[in-house]
């Protein structure tokens, strides 16, 4: 095993523990992976730690973000430690999406809402800055859903910052006018801005 592979599993190892620890302390259930039956949807495996990242942001009590495929709802509960305004998710796995809902009830912050929809059919992208995605669909999906948040930028011009964990469809974003911020195997940053 090499140096990275080590790392990789001691960031796995950390998560599931915690998600361990949260499920024992405060019967949020996020652990656990859920494999979807759709072939253009990725399942569920709960992202990693994203706090490091959204303090680089620069979040203030104006900014709005959507989980696209939000799972479980994980991405939420870390994502409310932040001064965001809104906090949504979208997600389309009727399974997924009721566990979502009884964490979010658990967690008890009013700015947290959820839809159970397909990505490819919301129709609110105009109402969020910020977008995280941990890599929930395939590129076929990917690719309408850039091009909904590129409709909602015609819309409503305004700074979009995208968060996407293990940015497999990276170059989906740099060929649509997104300039990257940071780009590691594990986390992307993608803006678009006048």
């Amino acid at each position: 095993m090499n140096f990275l592979d080590s790392m990789m599993y001691i960031r796995f190892y950390k998560k599931n523990l915690k998600l361990r620890l949260l499920k024992k302390f405060f019967d949020l259930d996020f652990e656990g992976r859920f494999k979807e039956k759709n072939p253009l949807f990725n399942g569920y495996e709960g992202c990693y730690p994203v706090g490091g990242i959204l303090r680089k942001l620069k979040i203030s009590e104006s900014d709005s973000i959507l989980d696209i495929g939000c799972g479980k709802g994980l991405f939420l509960y870390y994502a409310r430690k932040f001064k965001f305004k809104k906090i949504d998710g979208v997600e389309y796995s009727k399974e997924l999406f009721a566990t979502a809902k009884a964490n979010a009830k658990k967690i008890a912050d009013a700015r947290i809402h959820l839809f159970n929809c397909d990505a490819r059919d919301f129709e609110n992208y105009a109402d969020y800055n910020f977008f995280y995605l941990c890599n929930p669909f395939s590129k076929e999906v990917m690719e309408v859903v850039i091009s909904k948040i590129l409709e909602s930028y015609e819309s409503n011009n305004r700074k979009i910052t995208v968060y996407y964990q293990f940015p497999f469809f990276k170059d989906l974003f740099a060929d649509n006018g997104f300039k990257p911020k940071l780009c590691t195997f594990l986390h992307g940053v993608f803006v678009l801005e006048a």
